[in-house]
């Protein structure tokens, strides 16, 4: 039952989308309605009108926030950029997608700035896969954070606190990675504890009943399914020492230290200090110029209309979040328009 609550609170996140005009196997595909938007000035002036085939966007897991979020960004491109319709799709994440994207099997992607950095210079989960080098980015559109949720029955407050058995995001994720990375510098580990691979579904509805100690979501807060499991238990969100951050900062330099705010999740009344990562969209550098300043372009003219159909989008209030302090380059379009507006030099 949980589960379908789950799901269903994902359905509502899915329709509020349009009000901004806007399991991994097998993928979902959310098809995006016929094109209604008006015509966009190209960049040297007049009227654009995309002339392509449909392009999808990769998210990930259908109960977390980088599926509402590629949902949000295709029905904002669809609404926005005459001629053009971009469908959303599950998938197991952002190192999936990076893939994706570099070969050309999706056109756009959501992509955590760590795994996009790891991507582009082959190292961590594509070590094997190798240098990933055809992919750039569009432009960031929220942070993802390090969410551990446990019964506020527990009485645990920081992660290091917490015993037992722990949910790890799906395999080959970024929830799997940064947990594992701060589940380590809390000194817990396969040794000392039961780590299991879990949809973020799967994992807040165990917290809930009480067969899991803590679950993990990497994403844009509030997470859907770890709301859903605080809407139904009393929960609480475990945090990290200051000095714990530190050395997770310093073992990976695409995170920073971030706040939860209080109030984020119902029973939750102070700021749960954390870390996080900007979560970009992305794309091959084979994408054209025009298509690629057109995204951009509706991105930031956009941004205020996103966050009022989903909150995790609110740092786009800031424009500059957008375009700066990115892991990886962006598609020379986007960077044209990110200067014609002053918010990149």
């Amino acid at each position: 039952m949980k589960k379908i609550m789950s799901m269903l609170l994902v359905l509502a996140m899915v329709l509020s989308l349009a009000a901004c005009g806007g399991g991994n196997t097998p993928a979902t595909t959310t098809k995006a309605p016929e094109n209604q938007g008006t015509q966009a000035p190209a960049p040297q002036g007049g009227g654009y009108e995309y002339k392509g085939d449909r392009m999808t966007i990769g998210g990930a897991d259908s109960t977390g926030t980088m599926y509402a979020a590629a949902v949000a960004v295709a029905t904002t491109f669809t609404n926005n950029i005459n001629g053009l319709n971009v469908d959303a799709t599950t998938s197991s994440g952002s190192n999936e997608n990076a893939l994706k994207v570099n070969s050309g099997e999706l056109q756009l992607g959501m992509c955590s700035g760590d795994a996009a950095l790891s991507a582009v210079n082959g190292t961590g989960k594509f070590a094997d896969s190798g240098k990933q080098e055809n992919i750039c980015a569009i432009g960031a559109v929220y942070p993802s954070l390090s969410n551990w949720i446990a019964l506020k029955s527990s009485g645990y407050t920081y992660l290091h606190d917490a015993k037992g058995t722990f949910g790890i995001g799906p395999s080959a994720s970024t929830s799997e990675s940064s947990a594992l990375l701060g589940l380590e510098v809390s000194g817990i580990t396969k040794d000392n504890a039961n780590l299991v691979n879990v949809t973020l579904g799967e994992g807040a509805d165990n917290v809930a009943d009480g067969t899991m100690t803590a679950s993990t979501a990497f994403a844009g807060v509030p997470v859907g399914a770890l709301a859903n499991a605080a809407n139904t238990k009393d929960c609480i969100l475990l945090g990290f020492t200051d000095e714990e951050l530190d050395k997770i900062c310093a073992a990976n330099p695409a995170y920073y230290k971030a706040t939860i705010p209080a109030g984020t999740y119902k029973g939750q009344d102070t700021d749960v200090p954390t870390f996080g990562v900007k979560c970009m969209v992305i794309c091959n550098k084979s994408m054209g110029y025009d298509e690629a300043y057109q995204m951009a372009k509706t991105l930031y003219e956009q941004a205020e209309k996103m966050i009022e159909g989903n909150k995790f989008f609110y740092n786009m209030a800031d424009k500059s979040f957008i375009a700066n302090d990115l892991p990886i380059s962006l598609h020379p379009g986007a960077e044209a328009f990110y200067k014609e507006v002053g918010i990149i030099k």
